[in-house]
Order: structure tokens, then C-alpha cells, then sequence
């Protein structure tokens, strides 16, 4: 069997190179609200250090977590679309 080597400068290795980066690199298409504050094309961790109100609307989820710097598990996520009640001193991240 003869196998043709692929250079990495060619066409086709750049764009099989392209298709591996991570989604979370681009941040959410749409609005996350936390409180009534709005956060567009949102990405990253948002403390709620009251209790908090958190609508999702962008194309994506968000997890809620157990601490307000998101380095603690997940407790529960919104979907987008919806809307859900979290404890004072939870995080949302959105990715």
C-alpha cells in the first residue's frame, strides 16, 4: 500500500488543522442577563453574589455553579431560552 504524505503548509492540512480548534474559544451568540444586567456575545464565569435571577438567551447553555468563580462543580444549567433562580454566591458560566 502507498501512502502520499501530507505537507502541514498544504490546503487540505490547514483545514483539517482548522476543524480541531475548541468551540469555546467564540463566545455565545445572543444575551445572557443576570439580574437584569445584560451581557451580549458573553463567554466566561459572572458572579452572582445575591440570589440571581439568570436568563439564557443565546445559543448555548449555561452551567451554574457552586461558587462565584466557577472553579467548583456544576449544580445545575440553563438552557437556552430559559430563565431559573440561583443562590447567592453561585457563578454562571457560559461557553
Amino acid at each position: 500500500m502507498h501512502r502520499t504524505p501530507i505537507s502541514l503548509d498544504s490546503p487540505a492540512a490547514a483545514g483539517m488543522l482548522a476543524l480541531t480548534v475548541p468551540r469555546s474559544a467564540h463566545a455565545a451568540e445572543g444575551v445572557l442577563i443576570i439580574n437584569g444586567q445584560v451581557y451580549e456575545k458573553s463567554s466566561g464565569c459572572y458572579a452572582a453574589s445575591d440570589p440571581a435571577t439568570v436568563t439564557d438567551d443565546t445559543d448555548t447553555h449555561a452551567e451554574i455553579l457552586s461558587d462565584s468563580h466557577c472553579t467548583q462543580g456544576p449544580v445545575g444549567t440553563v438552557h437556552g431560552g430559559d430563565q431559573q433562580f440561583v443562590a447567592p454566591g453561585s457563578g454562571v458560566r457560559i461557553s
